[in-house]
C-alpha cells in the first residue's frame, strides 16, 4: 500500500528495499570542502566505517523500502525545494496498520546546539510527513508514523532538550505520530518499532 502510493504520487522517488540492519549517514557537512560531494547514504548489512550514523535494527529481517530525500524530491511550482527530511522508512509490504517511519539526522558535536538542532529537525520531520499525508500515501489514522530526530556523534538522551509526555500523548492520540530523540530504533515487525 505505502510503496504503490509513493510510486503513483512521487514516481521520482528511488525506493530501495534491504532486509538486514539499515544504516543512514549524511556526508553533506563532511565534504562540504573536498570532492567528491556526498550526501545521505544508506549502508546495509554493515554500517559504514567513515562516519557517525542513525541505526535501524532489523533482527528478523522484514523487507523495508527505503527513500532517501534530496532537493528535487518536494518542491514548489517555481522549482525550489521544499522543507523536508532526509529519508523515509516503511514495510515493503504493508496494510493500512504498517508503520512508516521519517527520520532526520543532525550532526553536531555541541550539546549546546541541541535545542535549535532538534527544533529544527523536527519541523522537518512533521513537513514531510505533511507531504505524503496530503498525497494519500499512508492513511492517517492507520499507519503509525514515527517521526525520529537523531544526533549520531551524540550519545542519548540528548542535553539540552526533552519532549514531555504530554506532547507526546497528544501527538499520538490526535494525530497518531510517535516522535523520538533517537540514534537506534528496532523494528519488531510490520506494524511496530521499538523506540
Amino acid at each position: 500500500m505505502i510503496k504503490t502510493n509513493i510510486t503513483t504520487y512521487y514516481p521520482h522517488h528511488l525506493i530501495l528495499d534491504y532486509n538486514k540492519n539499515i544504516y543512514i549517514a549524511d556526508y553533506t557537512e563532511l565534504t562540504k570542502n573536498i570532492a567528491p560531494k556526498r550526501f545521505v547514504e544508506i549502508f546495509s548489512p554493515d554500517p559504514c566505517s567513515d562516519n557517525q550514523y542513525f541505526c535501524i535494527l532489523n533482527p528478523n529481517d522484514l523487507n523495508v523500502g527505503n527513500i532517501i530525500f534530496d532537493s528535487s524530491s518536494f518542491t514548489y511550482s517555481n522549482g525550489k525545494t521544499k522543507s523536508q527530511c532526509e529519508s523515509v522508512s516503511f514495510p515493503s509490504v504493508s496494510t493500512g496498520q504498517s508503520w512508516i517511519l521519517f527520520t532526520e539526522l543532525k550532526y553536531s558535536s555541541k550539546q549546546l546546539n541541541n535545542r535549535n538542532n532538534l527544533r529544527k529537525a523536527i519541523k522537518q520531520l512533521y513537513r514531510t510527513r505533511y507531504h505524503y499525508m496530503l498525497s494519500n500515501v499512508f492513511k492517517r489514522n492507520e499507519n503509525i508514523c514515527y517521526l525520529i530526530a537523531s544526533l549520531p556523534l551524540q550519545s542519548e538522551p540528548f542535553a539540552n532538550f526533552s519532549l514531555t509526555p504530554s506532547r507526546l500523548t497528544t501527538l499520538k492520540v490526535k494525530h497518531n505520530i510517535i516522535l523520538r530523540l533517537k540514534n537506534t530504533i528496532e523494528i519488531e515487525n510490520d506494524q511496530f518499532l521499538l523506540v
